[in-house]
């Protein structure tokens, strides 16, 4: 009976594990135009969303503070190197804090992924982000193809390989 009782609670959690793998990445079935954005990254350069068109991208929302998102930003750093040859882009969005903080966060934990600065938090609204970190997938068409929220696992070669799927019907 106990026996039962644990092989019935495994295939649970197997199942749960599955399940939340793989709803990582949440599709669109009608992709949307990416919202409009102007911001400025740590050098004062702006980027627009116009800036990228024509090229894929993930556009991933953090805070310093955000725990998952400390700890997917390795992963984020090492898909953006994974990506380049397809000329997929990486682009970190900071929400809410200001350019001291960040740069203190940097000194002690080096990222070299381009971080645009939204202090008032207004794309991250706009983009409809309820939750850090949510990164976003934008093909080269400028069409929003899927949203992930919480933390990702960036550099799984599944995870690289549906990327590639669904940014690469665009860049043909």
């Amino acid at each position: 009976m106990i026996v039962k009782q644990l092989l019935s609670a495994l295939l649970v959690l197997i199942s749960i594990t599955a399940y939340a793998v793989a709803i990582g990445i949440r599709l669109y079935p009608n992709p949307k135009p990416a919202n409009d954005f102007s911001l400025p990254d740590l050098t004062g350069k702006v980027h627009q969303i116009t800036d990228y068109r024509g090229k894929a991208y993930i556009l991933s929302f953090w805070a310093t503070w955000c725990a998952p998102c400390i700890k997917e930003m390795p992963a984020l750093e090492r898909a953006a190197e994974m990506l380049q040859e397809q000329e997929i882009l990486v682009l970190t969005v900071n929400s809410g804090e200001t350019r001291q903080e960040i740069e203190k966060f940097l000194n002690k934990t080096p990222i070299d992924l381009p971080i645009l600065l939204d202090g008032d938090s207004k794309v991250m609204d706009r983009w409809k982000v309820l939750a850090l970190p949510t990164s976003y997938i934008v093909d080269a068409e400028g069409m929003v193809v899927a949203r992930v929220v919480g933390g990702q696992e960036w550099d799984d070669p599944s995870v690289l390989t549906q990327i590639r799927a669904l940014t690469s019907t665009a860049q043909n």
